[in-house]
């Protein structure tokens, strides 16, 4: 958006009671804001300087506010961030930087001595992109979940792009918009450290129902889930699994109690019959005792956990641990889980996950 349309719309768009008089584009060659002009309040006028910024997370939104702010201090000016349209995170970061907002929606925000005006609208009424969705397509999602499930660790592009199993130009891109996002930065060293990793979960939480993971139910006569999870290590010896949603939970970090169903991961659609077969399972709509999955993508199963068990001990050495899906995963699984799901995934964050 250029600063001849923010110059023609603006003054419309700031709340009643107050005007935007003067407002114009600094002398062509002249270093300062994008705009400058004077705002008038009930408590008095002020001179403004504005930095345009329409693109970009709050990594370049914190980068407009404070560049508004050492113009606006060379001058005695307010300083304001303008644009189409700022979220929540962008009015944060305004306070947080001491720099007022105003956008063609309506938002508008200023704090100066004892004058205090903020107007939110909370809908964008112009046509934007989902924040952050292509950050969680299937591929992409794997650089997600290797940031959480070793959140302290530093990582070089190539690096990361290896242990995802991403290509390195996809990499950047995701790279690149979290930082963007401020969620990931560069340290000293130009390595890529996780610097928020509460709001990468909580942002990937909210998409991960969107996957088109396969659910198969089954009925088995034997009603022990520990019964059956034993046959499963003691027959299963080449077909790939891992336990995760209440299963999984309960060798991890328990907290509901009696978990009746036996829920795991198989690797592959043409493992199903041979699973059956094993397990003497039998499909059906209700009643279900088994609940087998077939992932969106093989990301589900990294970093998978071995846990050790008193009833895996009488097992043949090699089968004596139970497969489990990461941290990060169960979690997902969990929270997703309509029957108690949110409050075992939490209980497994608090325990667990740390942030």
């Amino acid at each position: 958006m250029s600063e001849n349309t923010l110059i023609n719309q603006l003054p419309g768009s700031i709340p009643e009671g107050l005007t935007l008089e003067g407002l114009n584009v600094l002398p062509m060659g002249k270093s300062g804001p994008d705009l400058q002009g004077i705002l008038k309040t009930p408590n008095g006028e002020f001179p403004i300087a504005i930095e345009v910024k329409n693109t970009g997370g709050t990594a370049t939104f914190r980068e407009a506010a404070r560049q508004v702010k050492a113009y606006a201090s060379q001058g005695g000016a307010v300083p304001f961030v303008a644009g189409q349209f700022f979220g929540k995170a962008a009015r944060q970061v305004a306070k947080e930087e001491g720099v007022g907002i105003m956008d063609l929606a309506g938002n508008f925000y200023l704090k100066k001595d004892d004058v205090y005006i903020e107007k939110i609208v909370e809908k964008n009424p112009f046509v934007q992109k989902i924040p952050l969705k292509n950050l969680f397509a299937p591929i992409s999602s794997r650089i997600t979940r290797v940031l959480l499930v070793q959140p302290k660790k530093t990582w070089l592009l190539g690096e990361l792009s290896k242990e995802a199993n991403v290509s390195l130009g996809q990499t950047y891109k995701t790279i690149d918009r979290m930082i963007e996002e401020e969620i990931v930065e560069r340290n000293q060293k130009n390595k890529l450290v996780l610097k928020s990793p509460s709001k990468l979960l909580e942002a990937w939480k909210n998409i991960y129902p969107s996957y088109a993971q396969q659910k198969f139910t089954f009925f088995s006569f034997e009603q022990n889930t520990t019964t059956l999870l034993t046959s499963a290590l003691e027959k299963a010896e080449d077909l790939p699994f891992a336990l995760s949603f209440f299963s999984g939970a309960d060798l991890v970090a328990p907290f509901i109690r009696g978990v009746t169903k036996l829920q795991f991961y198989i690797k592959q659609l043409s493992d199903l019959d041979r699973w059956k077969k094993l397990l003497d399972l039998k499909e059906v709509v209700d009643g279900a005792n088994v609940e087998l999955y077939i992932p969106y993508d093989e990301g589900v199963f990294y970093q998978m956990q071995k846990i050790s068990t008193s009833f895996a001990k009488a097992l043949p050495a090699g089968r004596q641990e139970v497969p489990v899906v990461s941290n990060i995963q169960l979690y997902m699984d969990l929270f997703n889980n309509p029957a108690r799901g949110a409050e075992q995934a939490e209980h497994l964050r608090e325990i667990k996950l740390g942030f």
